[in-house]
């Protein structure tokens, strides 16, 4: 059940339904971000390169062994090249503070997704001075 369908039954139900939410966590960030790797066809190496983090620490980020940052959930976003709402929910599902409009270097990434910057140019953009 999506999050949306998860609302709408809490709204709605007369009871609450603590099975329906405990049977519909959010999975583990690492399970995430690897749906989408295989959805992008992309393979660990390369996502770590683009990371640009020391290739054990960037297995532990992929397998789930450590916790990412926020930064580095934001470029995975970038990586991926997720729609704003779609990085909003990988930002959420890591327990991270959604990209806030009114804070410069989010309103750059914000920017840098709604017009398609390619993953370097997004980067250069929004964290380079």
């Amino acid at each position: 059940m999506d999050t949306v369908d998860l609302e709408r039954k809490l709204k709605e139900d007369v009871f609450f339904d603590e099975a329906a939410v405990l049977e519909n966590k959010v999975p583990d960030i690492h399970i995430l971000i690897n749906k989408y790797i295989a959805e992008k066809k992309l393979s660990h190496a390369d996502v770590i390169r683009k990371l640009n983090v020391e290739r054990s620490y960037g297995y532990q980020l992929l397998n789930g062994k450590r916790v990412p940052t926020r930064l580095h959930i934001i470029k995975l976003g970038l990586i991926f090249r997720l729609e704003l709402d779609e990085m909003q929910k990988l930002l959420k599902a890591a327990g991270k503070e959604i990209l806030y409009a009114r804070d410069l270097t989010d309103a750059k990434v914000i920017y840098a997704i709604e017009h398609k910057f390619d993953y370097d140019k997004a980067c250069e953009f929004a964290f380079e001075e």
